[in-house]
């Protein structure tokens, strides 16, 4: 009988690495013991007995442990000086480089809160919490807890629990970072080759430093020990990256860039894992190349051919540059998708891009192009041509409220610009020249937005004999619900958007005034209405 109750009870304490502890200190407490056994009885009390401190070990092991779901990770929050606060748990998506939500939690009155969720694989990623940023590597199965340090090292916050190590090393490596992008008040791409190797160097050693601080810690997996060793040399090498690009200003053909710098702008690491494994730094590699190391040389390339021709063309253009550039199958894949998302934000939805997606599908895609992809399309749909217009409304000069809906009837061309803007103001003198080919004209509008802050700056100018005549109208665009900027997915101006006369969407990227394709657009959609 109580063999058996043995036999069952050990089974079940077996499960539990927490209590095997108990069977180590049951064991040398037995030992301690010295029990002479002159009968039966003793023996059959001492057997008794152990059999009952067992039991109760085992009750007291399991009832105090809860398994983990080693399908999820779990966040909990300890910072009774963020009561109230909103808490994130983010990770990276690598083709656009936007942040993915895991999780989120507002922290209640005492400063406690849970973000639990489920993850597919290791990733990494970060909290975001009253403008902390706390980067993580989260692993499927981890327990982590957040609470307040008393040192005020990271900013009042201590990571502990499940892999408490790796993200003390990552927070090192990100406060490292943060002194080397600045260097005596300018911008480290500002400064001279020369004074650059140097900081770089000190920048790698204080890296390599806290690389060599995680190899000296226990608990560590060598697979995750060679892991944030990589991590050091993809933050370097986007370091360099960062400081070529911004310096020579993406020109990788100037003959002033130093060897070893130029090695590392024109090639690239060729890393899967850390693809997969969300890794920003990365992501940000790749993102950085499909300009300097894609579209600058395609640029080159075309520039003896009629820039007007190219407009609307360039996506086809640089997805046959990519395809015939010696690149690794990953990489190859990787920069298609990235062409298609980057031609997408630019030039918005056309049959072009549209056909090309489709030809990009019809090869093995990953889930994360196919998902990103499909995204940036969706989110671009409601602009296709044919859709309804977003209407927008703002004030003229003389404060008289006038909106896009009020201008049915007419075909319109819309010109986003503002003060400020140099280019804008450029195109100005083409644009009078339009406006004057058209004048008398009933049918079409030329509306112009600014979306200056200051509307007191394009009250004055617009007396000024350089702006086009026209519609004017100004738009403020921070907390504006119908803000152009937020509808029309304007990633910077100038923006030229034409409209029919039955307030549908033609063009979310128009030709710009100086083009000499805009004219002979007018007067056909003029001609077909």
């Amino acid at each position: 009988m109580y063999h058996a109750a043995f036999v069952l009870n050990a089974a079940f304490f077996l499960v539990n690495k927490r209590i095997l502890a108990s069977i180590q200190t049951y064991a040398k407490y037995m030992k301690l013991i010295s029990i002479p056994f002159y009968h039966k009885t003793s023996f059959a009390m001492l057997h008794l007995f152990k059999i009952s401190v067992l039991s109760l070990l085992l009750y007291l092991g399991l009832s105090g442990c809860e398994k983990k779901d080693d399908g999820k990770i779990k966040i909990t929050f300890r910072l009774n000086k963020a009561k109230g606060a909103g808490a994130v748990l983010v990770t990276y998506n690598m083709l656009s480089l936007d942040t993915l939500l895991l999780g989120k939690s507002t922290l209640d009155s005492n400063g406690f809160g849970i973000i639990e969720t489920r993850i597919e694989k290791p990733v990494f990623g970060h909290v975001n919490l009253q403008d902390t940023y706390i980067p993580l590597y989260l692993k499927a199965g981890d327990e982590i807890v957040l609470e307040a340090d008393a040192s005020k090292i990271g900013g009042g916050i201590k990571v502990t629990g499940d892999g408490f190590v790796i993200s003390r090393f990552l927070r090192n490596i990100q406060k490292v970072t943060q002194n080397y992008y600045n260097h005596n008040a300018k911008a480290i791409w500002q400064i001279e080759p020369a004074e650059f190797a140097s900081i770089f160097k000190l920048y790698q050693n204080e890296l390599y430093k806290e690389a060599e601080r995680l190899e000296k810690e226990e608990g560590i997996a060598p697979e995750e020990l060679d892991l944030m060793k990589k991590k050091v040399e993809m933050v370097l090498y986007e370091y360099q990256q960062h400081y070529v690009n911004n310096h020579y200003s993406y020109d990788l053909d100037d003959p002033t860039i130093p060897a070893d710098l130029k090695k590392v702008a024109t090639t690239l690491p060729v890393d899967s894992v850390f693809f997969d494994k969300n890794s920003y730094d990365y992501g940000q590699i790749l993102s950085s190349y499909l300009i300097s190391g894609i579209h600058g040389p395609l640029g080159k390339l075309t520039d003896k051919m009629n820039q007007d021709s190219l407009d609307g063309h360039w996506l086809e253009v640089s997805d046959d540059f990519i395809q015939k550039m010696t690149l690794s199958p990953f990489l190859k894949r990787h920069f298609r998708a990235a062409n298609i998302n980057y031609w997408l934000r630019m030039d918005g939805l056309s049959p072009e891009i549209a056909k090309l997606r489709e030809d990009f599908y019809k090869t093995p895609v990953s889930p994360v192009y196919r998902k990103t992809l499909d995204q940036s399309f969706a989110k671009w749909e409601p602009l296709a041509p044919g859709k309804p217009a977003p209407n927008f409304t703002g004030t003229t000069a003389d404060g008289k409220p006038i909106s896009l809906s009020s201008l049915k009837g007419k075909l319109v061309y819309v010109d986003v610009w503002a003060t400020w803007c140099g280019p804008c103001r450029d195109e100005f003198p083409h644009s009078k020249k339009l406006v004057k080919e058209f004048e008398g004209n009933d049918k079409i509008a030329f509306l112009y937005v600014s979306t200056d802050s200051n509307i007191d700056t394009w009250k004055k100018l617009l007396p000024d004999k350089s702006v086009p005549a026209g519609i004017h109208l100004h738009q403020k665009q921070d907390g504006q619900p119908d803000a152009i900027w937020e509808k029309y997915h304007l990633w910077g101006i100038p923006r030229y958007i034409l409209i029919d006369a039955e307030g549908k969407m033609l063009k979310t990227h128009a030709p710009r005034p100086s083009s000499d394709d805009i004219l002979p657009l007018l007067k056909g959609y003029l001609k077909e209405s």
